[in-house]
This record gives C-alpha cells, structure tokens and sequence, in this order.
C-alpha cells in the first residue's frame, strides 16, 4: 500500500488530507483518521496517524475501495509524515567511500527543515554550496530501543524518496548546514514494508535537469538497513514515524534553477526544484 499526505487545489482552506497513492492520482481515505484519539498537552512523542497505522489500516482499505481517484493535477502533495520527533541522516554509509564494511554513522536535520514534495529547496546562504543527498527513507512505525538487527524491519512502517539537501558544511556545523527550512524532502508517498520484504534490494537513480548522476543498489551500503537501524537505535529510543536516512552515494552542488530528481523502483519518485529563499543572506 502507498499512502500519501495531500491538499485538493480546489480547497480553499487547503485541509490536510490522507490518501491511498498511484500514479494516476489518489484515493481520499481521509475519514480512517478520524477515530485516532484526542490528544492534549503535553503531547506524546512520535506521529499519531503513523503510531496506530496498523489499527487504521482495514478502514484505509475498506474506504480506498470505495473511494474515486483524484486526478494528481487537483491536489498537492505533502510530507508523507506530519510530525516525526527527530530526522537522522546516514554519513558516509557506502562501501565506495572507502568506509570499513560494517561502519554506520549518522547525524542529525531539525524537524523544521520538513518540505513538501512539491515545494522547492529553497537556498538561504547563496555563498556557500549547497548539494544534493538522494538517499531512502526508512520510516520507523513502533517506538523501539536496542533492538537487534534480525528484528528491526519489523519496527519499520514503510520507505520513502529522501533528499537530505546540505549546505556544505564545516565539521563543527554539521546538523546546522542540515536544518535549513525546505532541506528535508520525502515522498510521493510512503511504500508500506509488506511490499519491501527487504529495502536492501532497492536502488535508485538520480537526475539534475535531466541529466543521470548516479545510479545505486543500497546492497552496496556498509550497513544494511536493517543494521542501521539496529545501530541507530542501540543510542536513541526511535519513535513512531521517525526518519531514518540511509545516507547520500552521490554528493554534488545545485543552483536555483535546477531540479532535482530521484527515483526508487518500487517506492515512488519526486521532482524538486530548487529556488532561491526569499530570506536568502546579502551577498557581497
């Protein structure tokens, strides 16, 4: 199953909605939510529509059935996870950076940086570069600490397309140059793990403006993603509809003006464009 996050065009108020994703547009099963329980400050951690998926899903299914395909021209896509407590970006997790096998580091993006699909990377320091991350997406969906690799796809909800976009950084700035407004982009949609027995057999492929820059079977991490996850959470307690990012293969500058592209089989793929922010710094 794909499930997205969306807003019809034709909605003034622009709602935030829930839909089953295909290519062809998406199906409105916005009413499975509305049993979710009423929460009141202090708020837990973790997404709640991500927390009780599971109890969600028959509705899901039964409404998806029942439901018209909305023409992807009259809606906008949105973040296929509303509230994740914290984004966790991979570093330097591929064999052909020259990492010992086995070697996982991670590091971490504010959740403020949180885009759109449809909305543009928007670059705020124009004097420094800023490159572009396509990596998977691992979106956790049960509350885990120190679990074991052989259970830790059992945690996971499902996988989307991520750009973990990056000023580039100094050592001392790392999460810094991450957190930037509009430097974390996933979608369309998350894939759910029945449909990916195992994310290691996934691979992607990469544009900017059309032009291939890179192609990668994630078999070729030092970790698998099961291990990156068990590894993750041997530090940190992971949360319902936290974001794990396997880590970037292919490093390189984008302007305003370009767009981005990533495609996973399987999974989705998203089209960004990158502008200039309007609260972009002066440069001399």
């Amino acid at each position: 199953m794909r499930i997205c996050r969306f807003k019809l065009k034709s909605d003034a108020v622009a709602t935030p909605r829930v839909g089953i994703y295909d290519e062809a547009g998406v199906r409105d099963v916005t009413g499975a939510a509305e049993t979710l329980p009423a929460l009141r400050w202090p708020l837990p951690l973790g997404d709640q529509f991500i927390t009780h998926f599971d109890s969600l899903r028959p509705a899901i299914e039964k409404l998806g059935a029942a439901a018209p395909v909305i023409p992807t021209d009259q809606i906008k896509l949105l973040s296929p996870v509303a509230n994740p407590s914290k984004l966790i970006c991979g570093m330097g997790n591929w064999k052909h950076h020259g990492a010992p096998a086995g070697l996982m580091g991670f590091g971490f993006k504010a959740t403020s940086a949180l885009a759109d699909p449809c909305d543009p990377v928007e670059i705020r320091w124009p004097d420094r570069p800023t490159l572009h991350e396509p990596e998977l997406g691992v979106i956790i969906g049960r509350e885990c600490t120190a679990i074991a690799e052989a259970e830790a796809l059992d945690y996971v909800l499902g996988y989307t397309c991520a750009f973990d976009t990056t000023m580039k950084e100094v050592k001392e700035t790392f999460s810094f140059c991450k957190s930037i407004d509009s430097f974390a982009t996933y979608g369309p949609c998350f894939v759910t793990r029945d449909e990916v027995p195992d994310p290691a057999t996934l691979g992607y492929q990469f544009w900017v403006n059309g032009e291939l820059r890179g192609e990668r079977s994630f078999a070729d991490l030092t970790g698998s993603p099961a291990q990156l996850i068990a590894f993750a959470s041997t530090v940190m307690t992971l949360y319902p509809g936290d974001i794990l990012m396997m880590g970037a293969a292919d490093v390189g500058p984008v302007v305003p003006g370009d767009v981005m592209t990533i495609e996973i089989a399987g999974v989705g793929r998203i089209d960004v464009d990158v502008a200039l922010s309007p609260h972009a710094r002066a440069t001399a």
